[in-house]
């Protein structure tokens, strides 16, 4: 990266990029943030509240192939654009509401505007960065999803205290706006010698039949996503219950240790980007070694976690392994399609099972820790993770060929 122009472009572009993620995740997360509020204040009932975060989900995760579909298609940057837009407008909205009762209705369309951002992003990235510096911006992109969550959860009691719950959606809100014209003019000014327009369709239509067989190739990759969703979201979301059921310890204190995973979150984002760009360029065998380390976590887990400090680290590493996974799979397995006009499509693709994943684990751990107690889930989550990683070492060596075709432009 010794052409300054070309340096300043990607420090510009990483910051930028950064700060729309961050506010993305600050207008995203902040109704899980403050439930808890929301139902004791009477504003909403638990059941409103839980199907607002449900329908969330799911519009979130549906919006992400319209999105990816969109970001190939049209301007990524405006798609992005209208993403800040919408997301700004129903946040105030549910600040300004008196009552609940549309409160379902517009955080799932918060979760569609939310959608518009990353696999837009993904093609904004691979456009204008080389693969060793789009990989470095993505690993600061991901670090702002977790500075987020730990800013908006050490913000919400602060503000219920000063205010009340609805002062975390005009922030949410105003930020988003903010967001969107500071992501236009920058934008706008720093890039427009670099301008986008849609995928060319002759690129892809040039690539054809090679695009069925990575088409085949991607379904397995689609099913260890699943899986990795299922311990990233199953294990985030259980992990204060098993706590306080395991060691009989209050909610609050049980949800304190919620401040761990966003720590290892970075910590193994970082060891990831780490151990890819200097020891496996194979991003395939790359997940199923953090796979692998994630089983032997939740082993550690079963076996050595004799007390509560011991089973929320071992958690918080586990869930960090899963952090490190989907930033191969979310970040570094798009820019791989380029050649066929598909990056956005395919990262939103991704992105979508990651969350029919999260989906699945929420109802089913569950299920299965009602019957089989807390000592079998973790025994699952083993099981989750190695499956995970049989899949994917699996293919590592028919994808290691499909990524070094003379035809990817992607790899140096």
């Amino acid at each position: 990266m010794c052409d300054p122009a070309y340096r300043r472009r990607f420090i510009r572009l990483t910051a930028l990029c950064t700060f729309a993620y961050f506010v993305s995740y600050l207008s995203r997360i902040n109704l899980a943030a403050v439930m808890v509020e929301i139902v004791s204040t009477g504003f909403a009932g638990k059941e409103t509240a839980a199907l607002a975060l449900s329908f969330n989900a799911i519009a979130y995760g549906a919006g992400q192939i319209i999105s990816g579909w969109l970001g190939d298609r049209c301007r990524p940057q405006n798609v992005m654009l209208c993403g800040f837009v919408l997301a700004g407008a129903v946040n105030l909205g549910v600040g300004l509401c008196p009552g609940g009762g549309v409160l379902i209705p517009l955080w799932a369309v918060n979760g569609f505007a939310q959608a518009l951002m990353w696999p837009p992003m993904v093609r904004i990235l691979t456009h204008h960065l080389r693969s060793e510096e789009y990989t470095v911006a993505c690993k600061w992109v991901s670090w702002s999803s977790a500075l987020a969550t730990m800013a908006v959860y050490a913000l919400a009691p602060a503000l219920i205290a000063w205010a009340d719950f609805r002062a975390i959606f005009f922030i949410g809100g105003v930020a988003a706006l903010v967001a969107a014209v500071v992501w236009k003019v920058a934008y706008e000014r720093g890039f427009s010698g670099h301008e986008m327009a849609a995928a060319p369709e002759a690129k892809a239509h040039a690539a054809g039949h090679g695009f069925d067989r990575a088409a085949i190739l991607l379904l397995p990759i689609l099913l260890a996503i699943i899986l990795h969703g299922a311990l990233r979201d199953g294990v985030t979301n259980w992990m204060p219950t098993l706590v306080s059921e395991s060691f009989q310890l209050d909610s609050s204190s049980a949800i304190l240790g919620g401040v761990l995973l966003p720590v290892f979150h970075i910590l193994c984002s970082q060891a990831t980007a780490f151990v890819y760009r200097r020891f496996i360029r194979n991003e395939m065998l790359c997940s199923g070694v953090i796979f692998l380390v994630a089983v032997l976590a939740a082993a550690m887990l079963n076996l050595l976690g004799g007390s509560a400090i011991i089973s929320m680290l071992l958690m918080a590493a586990l869930v960090g392994c899963m952090h490190g996974v989907n930033f191969l799979f979310t970040c570094m397995v798009p820019p791989c399609f380029a050649r066929y006009g598909h990056v956005s499509l395919i990262s939103g693709v991704l992105n979508a099972s990651t969350y029919l994943g999260a989906a699945l684990s929420t109802y089913g751990i569950a299920l299965f820790s009602q019957r089989f107690g807390w000592a079998g889930t973790i025994w699952l989550w083993a099981a989750i993770a190695l499956f995970g990683a049989v899949i994917v070492l699996l293919i590592a060596w028919r994808w290691q060929r499909f990524t070094v075709e003379p035809s990817d432009p992607g790899r140096d």
